[in-house]
């Protein structure tokens, strides 16, 4: 069959040189496929960028790296053994959404796209503003990066990486153009993550301007504080707001937790962590924990019908004797992935106050948010207020730590908030393990550049670690200095 194809291609390739070598002949439509469109369509870029966000929710990495899971069996992952991550994926995804942007720009193009989709202003806004989402997540794990002179083609092979200032500065900028240029009316076609709703683009956009804002606390508090303050009033107000990634029961774009636990893998290697579980039971117990959230977020060990969290960067094969995520994840295919939530806006509010960026109330914001976060698990209020009562507001600490409760499975977004308040000094403490398999010595502060990088882009590759410092996994990059 192989033999067949292959001749094909051969008799095919030949028949396509005999007739481009007759320069006089015309064709007239006889190639022109009425089927197959001959540029680009804005609404399948939009629709490949939203599929690849799911890749940045689900992520097992920053979990492991926040110590929300631990390993089963293979235990690479969690002793840190990646060095190097390839952001050419998202450069590409980058390259889509520039596209859709050109499209609604270009004077040839711009009215055909907007005649059969939203307005090109509107379908600006939405690429830019996931172009930010990707962007900002993308600095947070390395650091400098081409952003100015990058997605040039063959313009520009060689792009500088900018620094983490002049990134955010950039997003900023784009972020505010993007939320400045929203119309009325509806949003673009391909887009399953908010069904072309402009109202939630919006609140979207303010959200995570509001996140961006709040991640400059230590490293430029004041552009930090009036961004933030920008967003204020403008951002998701309730549980029934959060901006999930929206999976479906189809094993093209299903929930990856369940496809990890079932078919095709059947692997079963993510268990939640000792650190997790033991912070969770608290003053209680392994069968009645403090934290009621610990019975919504995992199971009990099947062994033990108890909570019994996996020893952390430890190989962990008898994984019947320690506590899974819970099943309403792992055995529901359209489980939501979460972006952000109402708790994660009331505890960046709550430090807002008790930074004196606000006139708000840490105190009450903090218990606010606590609830949002028992509520977004499903627990009672009277289990919740019980725990509120016995875990008042004592100042930014409480805050780190029942943030980084709240964000679980929010990989990339916790993992980012622990560095940050790591560097002020009051989130929770974290210890990596003993026997590392990369050239961490710590938990990972970056992640590695791509292994080309240095070879496809030699001088500015080396720019960029000069300024930054050594292209290791415990560099601390500027954002969380």
């Amino acid at each position: 069959m192989k033999t067949r194809i292959k001749k094909s291609i051969v008799m095919l390739s030949a028949a396509v040189m005999s007739l481009t070598a007759c320069e006089t002949a015309e064709f007239g439509s006889l190639n022109e496929n009425p089927n197959e469109p001959t540029s680009a369509s804005p609404s399948i870029l939009l629709s490949n960028v939203e599929g690849a966000v799911s890749n940045y929710v689900a992520a097992t990495t920053p979990n492991l790296y926040v110590q929300y899971l631990s390993n089963g069996q293979y235990d690479e992952e969690s002793r840190y053994q990646t060095l190097n991550w390839s952001y050419e994926y998202w450069y590409g995804v980058l390259t889509d959404l520039n596209r859709i942007i050109a499209l609604n720009t270009n004077e040839e193009t711009k009215e055909e796209v907007s005649a059969s989709d939203a307005s090109n202003a509107n379908q600006i806004a939405v690429a830019t503003i996931l172009r930010v989402y990707i962007f900002q997540g993308m600095t947070n794990r390395w650091g400098r990066l081409p952003y100015t002179e990058a997605l040039g083609g063959l313009g520009n092979q060689f792009p500088v990486y900018d620094s983490q200032e002049e990134i955010y500065k950039g997003l900023f900028a784009e972020l505010d153009s993007a939320l400045g240029m929203i119309e009325a009316g509806s949003g673009p076609n391909g887009d399953y993550l908010f069904g072309g709703d402009m109202t939630r683009w919006e609140q979207f956009g303010q959200t995570l301007k509001m996140v961006m804002g709040l991640r400059l606390s230590e490293a430029d508090p004041t552009l930090g504080k009036t961004k933030f303050n920008e967003a204020l009033g403008n951002v998701i107000t309730s549980n029934t707001e959060n901006f999930f990634y929206p999976y479906l029961g189809d094993e093209n774009n299903d929930n990856p937790w369940e496809d990890r636990f079932y078919a095709p893998s059947f692997r079963r290697d993510y268990l939640v962590s000792d650190v997790f579980v033991n912070a969770l039971i608290g003053s209680g117990n392994s069968t009645t924990p403090e934290d009621p959230r610990l019975a919504k977020m995992a199971e009990p060990a099947l062994n033990s019908g108890t909570f019994v969290g996996a020893p952390y960067g430890k190989s962990n094969s008898d994984t019947d004797s320690y506590s899974f995520i819970t099943q309403d994840i792992i055995n529901n295919m359209q489980a939501p992935l979460y972006m952000f939530t109402y708790a994660e806006v009331l505890f960046a509010r709550a430090e807002a106050a008790a930074l004196g960026w606000t006139s708000e109330d840490a105190s009450s914001l903090y218990e606010d948010a606590i609830a949002a976060s028992m509520a977004q698990w499903r627990v009672s209020d009277s289990a919740a207020n019980a725990y509120i009562a016995s875990n008042p507001y004592t100042g930014l600490e409480s805050i780190g730590y029942e943030k980084w409760v709240a964000l679980y499975l929010q990989g990339y977004d916790s993992w980012a908030e622990w560095r940050r308040m790591l560097a002020a000094g009051y989130e929770k403490d974290l210890t990596a393990p003993e026997d590392l398999l990369s050239n961490a010595t710590d938990i990972p502060d970056r992640d590695g550049y791509p292994a080309t990088a240095q070879s496809v882009n030699e001088q500015n590759y080396n720019d960029a670690i000069e300024a930054q410092g050594p292209d290791l996994l415990n560099t601390k990059l500027w954002i969380f200095k």
